[in-house]
């Protein structure tokens, strides 16, 4: 982005007292260094796009919060989609660091509730913007905006490879964790939109979906694609074998093959 000249007055970021009124303290000026007052205007932006949809979120009102005039939250980011733009790329970095990292000593049970319950945390401190970030709120259907959320669905389907700790992963195994983190979002708009279902009961449904993922349905699905649903070869008996070495989700036998 073209980077600005400040407006006259703008530059230290002061807003103009109304004659004969008194400023609150969300409007008291201080002199910060230029990334500082980027960042907290940024918060400011975080913040509101958090609690409010899109579309009821003005850059007046984000001035008006960060103690600025509107002139210097456009030469810092540009327009409210640039700026919401940057908000969501903040959020899906913060969650995308919220994965644990591997840990010997976990089950796989208890690995893979351990980060519902950390995806369910963020989802629930972010709904208002996550949302309209998946539905691209007031943009149509913006080509910047989904490929962030894109390479966030990418990175997240890395890092729980990583966290639950499978060998060789296959592009089939990462299309079937594609598809469960379209399951996770539709199930916490459910909770957190829809209100027809509550936190347990998403974090069972995620929990036990996600298990039956990877030690049931991604080995099933490569045995079926690679040999037309003849049974298992080595290489998928190993990705089953290592699903299952911490423990078995609940209702598959030790000995089940991966057939259904």
């Amino acid at each position: 982005m073209e980077r600005r000249a400040a407006p006259r007055g703008e530059a230290a970021g002061a807003a103009t007292p109304r004659p004969g009124g008194t400023r609150g303290p969300k409007a008291r000026y201080q002199r910060l260094p230029r990334d500082e007052r980027r960042d907290q205007i940024l918060d400011v932006a975080r913040r509101m796009f958090t609690e409010l949809p899109y579309a009821e979120v003005a850059t007046a009102a984000i001035a008006r919060e960060a103690g600025v005039q509107r002139g210097l939250i456009h030469y810092y980011f540009g327009t409210k989609r640039e700026l919401f733009l940057k908000v969501v790329q903040g959020l899906t970095a913060t969650a995308a660091v919220q994965a644990p990292p591997p840990d010997e000593r976990m089950t796989l049970p208890e690995t893979v509730e351990l980060c519902v319950n950390l995806f369910l945390d963020t989802a629930e401190r972010n709904a208002t913007t996550w949302f309209a970030a998946l539905d691209a709120e007031g943009f149509g259907q913006d080509p910047e905006l989904l490929d962030i959320v894109n390479r966030f669905r990418d990175r997240t389907v890395e890092h729980m490879l990583a966290v639950l700790r499978l060998p060789a992963p296959t592009e089939t195994l990462r299309a079937v964790l594609r598809i469960y983190s379209g399951l996770a979002d539709a199930a916490t708009r459910q909770w957190l939109q829809e209100r027809t279902l509550d936190r347990a009961q998403v974090q069972t449904l995620l929990t036990r979906s996600l298990l039956s993922m990877v030690t049931d349905i991604a080995p099933a699905l490569e045995a079926r694609g690679a040999s037309g649903g003849e049974p298992l070869e080595a290489g998928d008996r190993l990705l089953h074998a290592a699903a299952h070495r911490n423990g078995e989700p609940d209702g598959l036998p030790a000995d089940a093959g991966a057939e259904p």
